[in-house]
C-alpha cells in the first residue's frame, strides 16, 4: 500500500466515524480499553422497552486496519456470549461472518451496512421475551438477504449533462440561459446575480442553532425533485443577509430520479471537505428529494475536528424533524456533546 492509498484510508475512516457517531450517537464510541482505531458499537433491539428483564443487547467491537476499506475489511468481534435469552453459537457467529463478508467491496466502507445487517439478522433469529418463539417464522435464508441488499438504490456521481433543468418553451428565455450558465449549484455561484430568488421556493425548514464555544451551527432542509429547485432554495436563503455573510454555507443534496438512480451533490463553500461529510451521512440516512444547507457563524475559538461533528449534527436533527429519516433505528437519541446548546426548531 503506497502512501497515497494510506492517507486515502484514513479520509476515509475518519468521514465514517464522524458519520457513524452523528447518527448514533449514544450506541457508537471509541473503545476506550483498546487501539486508536478500534470502535464498539451496542445494538440493542430492545431499547423501547426499558423494562425487560433480558434485553436482547450485544456488543459489536471492530479495529481499523490502515489498509481499510482500500483492501482489507475491519477486524471485529462480537464480545456478547447472549442475546437476551438466547446464547449466540458458533452457527449464528459462522453465519455473521459470512453475511459480513459478503457485504464488504474494497474501496467502500461498510461498517453502517454490517450494523444495518446484523440488526435484521439477529431479529429473525432471537423472539423478544413477549414473543412465541417460532424459528420457522424467525429464519429468513442469507439469499433472500442477498436479494434484499441487492434491491438497494445505486448511487452514482453528479453529471450535468444528464440533468440539466429544462424550462417550459413558454417561459422566459434569460431563466434558461441562467441554467445552463450555472449547471453545478454552488454557493458562490448562486451569490452571484440571478433571478432564481424570484420564483417560488419548496417551504424551507430553519431549525434553531447549535452553539459550541461560541460558533453557531443552523441547518436548513427543503424537498427538492431537480437541480433547479436546489438553486431556488439556496438563492432564497441567500436573500437572508445574515446567511449570506457567514464564514459557510455547507450544502449538499440528493434526488431520487424517475429511472430510480440517485442524482446528489455537495459544495464545501470554504469548509474544506464538510460538503463531501454531510453528503455521506445523508447517504447513511437513506434520505432523498431533500437539500440541505448548514450555515455556520465561526465565534472566533477553532474547533478543529468537532466542527464536523457540529454540522452532521445539526443537519441530522433537521432532517429527522422534518420526517426525511423514515428507519428509526438510525435516527439516534441526541445531537453532540452536553456544552452544545439547543433550542426549539421553527419552521419558515
Amino acid at each position: 500500500m503506497n502512501p497515497e492509498q494510506a492517507s486515502e484510508n484514513k479520509q476515509l475512516q475518519d468521514e465514517e466515524m464522524m458519520a457513524l457517531e452523528a447518527i448514533f450517537p449514544e450506541a457508537f464510541e471509541r473503545d476506550p480499553t483498546s487501539a486508536t482505531n478500534a470502535f464498539k458499537y451496542t445494538l440493542n433491539l430492545d431499547q423501547d422497552e426499558p423494562d425487560l428483564r433480558s434485553p436482547r443487547k450485544v456488543v459489536l467491537r471492530f479495529f481499523l486496519p490502515p489498509t481499510y476499506p482500500n483492501q482489507d475489511m475491519p477486524v471485529y468481534e462480537l464480545s456478547s456470549i447472549y442475546c437476551g435469552t438466547r446464547k449466540i453459537d458458533d452457527a449464528m457467529l459462522d453465519e455473521i461472518d459470512a453475511g459480513f463478508q459478503s457485504l464488504f467491496h474494497p474501496t467502500e466502507v461498510v461498517l453502517f451496512e454490517w450494523i444495518s445487517w446484523l440488526r435484521d439478522y439477529l431479529e429473525d433469529q432471537v423472539a423478544n421475551q413477549d414473543q412465541t418463539e417460532d424459528n420457522a417464522s424467525l429464519t429468513q435464508s442469507m439469499a433472500q438477504l442477498d436479494v434484499a441488499k441487492q434491491e438497494d438504490e445505486q448511487a452514482f456521481d453528479y453529471n450535468p449533462e444528464d440533468y440539466v433543468y429544462k424550462k417550459p418553451v413558454n417561459d422566459d428565455q434569460p431563466a434558461q440561459d441562467q441554467d445552463e450558465a450555472h449547471d453545478r449549484p454552488t454557493v458562490r455561484s448562486l451569490m452571484e446575480p440571478n433571478t432564481y430568488h424570484t420564483e417560488p421556493a419548496p417551504p424551507i425548514f430553519t431549525s434553531e442553532a447549535l452553539v459550541d464555544r461560541k460558533s453557531s451551527f443552523v441547518a436548513h432542509v427543503a424537498t427538492v425533485h431537480n437541480v433547479h429547485q436546489v438553486k431556488v432554495v439556496v438563492s432564497h436563503l441567500l436573500q437572508n443577509k445574515k446567511i449570506a455573510k457567514a464564514t459557510h454555507n455547507i450544502l449538499a443534496y440528493r434526488i431520487t430520479m424517475p429511472d430510480g438512480k440517485v442524482l446528489q451533490d455537495n459544495d464545501d463553500d470554504g469548509e474544506s471537505a464538510a460538503g463531501g461529510r454531510l453528503l455521506h451521512l445523508m447517504q447513511m440516512l437513506q434520505v432523498e428529494n431533500v437539500v440541505v444547507v448548514v450555515t455556520r457563524w465561526f465565534g472566533g475559538i477553532h474547533l478543529g475536528p468537532d466542527r464536523f461533528k457540529d454540522i452532521n449534527n445539526v443537519a441530522r436533527m433537521a432532517l429527522d424533524e422534518c420526517g426525511y429519516i423514515k428507519d428509526k433505528h438510525v435516527k439516534g437519541n441526541g445531537g453532540g456533546s452536553s456544552s452544545n446548546k439547543h433550542k426549539k426548531s421553527n419552521k419558515k
